[in-house]
């Protein structure tokens, strides 16, 4: 028999304190960004350095630097500020479509009770939209590595079939409005089934989330290779893919977890979520601390065993100067204190607990992402993160807060009328 508690715990009501905290970081986040039009930087252009590379020359701007008047760029520091909060975006509101297809597709019952949180976070793609609109605007700043690449560079003239701006703008544009699509059919048929409670939405969703996930495997894999691995458009990794899934998982179950302690603090839930639940959202980011941690080993002892110069160039610009230093903070920031820190069962029962470590978690995102994206700047210096990195990113969490915590208004917490809702609330472990 299904006890659910009073619908008040059931209805989110948005705090208007808490709007209004939004509004404030967004309002900051684009007073910031915009600031940055107006102050110029030294471009750092100049003499190419030669380093030595695996025992031969090295030509560090071999992946197309080109000096100011080559392309005209004032102020590229504008455009990878915006880079780093889409490349941070992209996991708030695609993870929670990926976390609601994987869940129809096990016939999980655990999560039934969580699972409107990951079907809200839709909504946030199109903000992942605005943010890709931008930076395809400045293709040429972010990406100037092969959109400037000279005709002399054969390897870049060998990828042009994939590394040409027609290509990248439509793909950038067209994979948000496919995430977009199926993570609007997940919300729809779920807030449907509460007003109907038909089981047949239930097995159309597994067969949707079937598709998804195959459709996710692709247009991620597809998104981690633009968005990311091009910026070093030399350089090439088989694991990339799965490096970029490990940080996206992360972040989704570390915003999950946030978003229970929350909720739970606030009253609301009842019991319909409890530590049991919770527990299994710490597990899910302990494994994939781990899985993280695993791809970033594997990728970078598969390469540093090989020894080939055209696929060191990426830890080589990284394990030098002060980017070393990150990245052995990397290391420590994104498994290192994870892992320890999640071990003990009771550590992962505890709601205070869990949301700082979700902290560190999201954190870590950050920073891992800072460290793909900065050293392809100006080549390989060491950019500091400084007042530039956060205005954009102030404006990212504050705009994921307001869109999900606007749309959970529209319908209750959970999925009232979901076949697996009781054993949901008789989960134990």
């Amino acid at each position: 028999m299904i006890n659910l508690p009073d619908s008040s715990k059931l209805q989110f009501q948005f705090p208007k304190s808490l709007q209004t905290i939004c509004l404030v970081l967004i309002i900051v986040g684009v007073v910031m960004t915009l600031a940055q039009l107006f102050i110029t930087e030294d471009a750092h252009h100049g003499e190419t350095p030669v380093e030595q590379v695996g025992g031969t020359e090295h030509d560090a701007g071999m992946a197309g630097e080109v000096t100011e008047e080559d392309h005209g760029w004032s102020n590229p520091r504008f455009f990878f500020s915006i880079h780093l909060a889409l490349l941070i975006a992209i996991p708030l509101g695609l993870g929670g479509i990926y976390f609601t297809a994987f869940n129809h597709v096990s016939g999980a019952a655990w999560s039934v009770t969580i699972r409107r949180l990951a079907e809200n976070s839709f909504w946030y793609v199109f903000v992942v939209l605005f943010l890709t609109v931008i930076v395809l605007i400045g293709v040429g700043d972010v990406f100037h590595h092969w959109v400037h690449a000279p005709e002399t560079d054969e390897l870049i003239a060998h990828k042009s079939g994939w590394l040409n701006v027609p290509r990248f703008v439509i793909t950038n544009l067209l994979l948000p409005l496919i995430w977009i699509l199926f993570g609007f059919i997940f919300w729809k048929k779920s807030t449907t089934q509460d007003q109907d409670g038909d089981v047949r939405h239930t097995r159309k969703l597994a067969r949707f989330g079937a598709g998804f996930l195959v459709i996710f495997g692709l247009s991620y894999s597809i998104s981690s290779w633009d968005l990311g691995m091009s910026l070093e458009p030399h350089w090439f990794s088989t694991l990339w893919a799965l490096y970029f899934f490990a940080g996206l998982a992360l972040t989704t179950f570390a915003v999950l977890i946030l978003w229970v302690w929350y909720l739970k603090r606030n009253g609301y839930y009842g019991d319909v979520v409890n530590e049991n639940h919770f527990h299994d959202l710490g597990k899910f980011m302990f494994g994939h601390t781990i899985f993280w941690a695993y791809m970033a080993v594997s990728q970078y002892m598969l390469i540093w065993y090989s020894h080939i110069p055209e696929e060191i160039t990426f830890f080589h610009s990284r394990n030098q100067g002060a980017w070393w230093y990150v990245s052995v903070f990397l290391v420590i920031l994104r498994f290192v204190l994870p892992f320890f820190l999640l071990v003990k069962r009771e550590w992962k029962r505890n709601y205070n607990y869990m949301a700082i470590i979700s902290v560190l978690v999201l954190v870590g995102q950050i920073v891992d992402m800072y460290w793909i994206l900065y050293p392809t700047m100006h080549h390989g210096d060491f950019i500091p993160f400084f007042w530039q990195e956060v205005g954009p990113l102030l404006f990212v969490f504050g705009s994921y807060v307001l869109v999900v915590g606007k749309m959970l208004e529209r319908q209750q917490l959970i999925p009232v009328k979901d076949p697996r809702l009781e054993e949901c609330l008789h989960f134990h472990q």
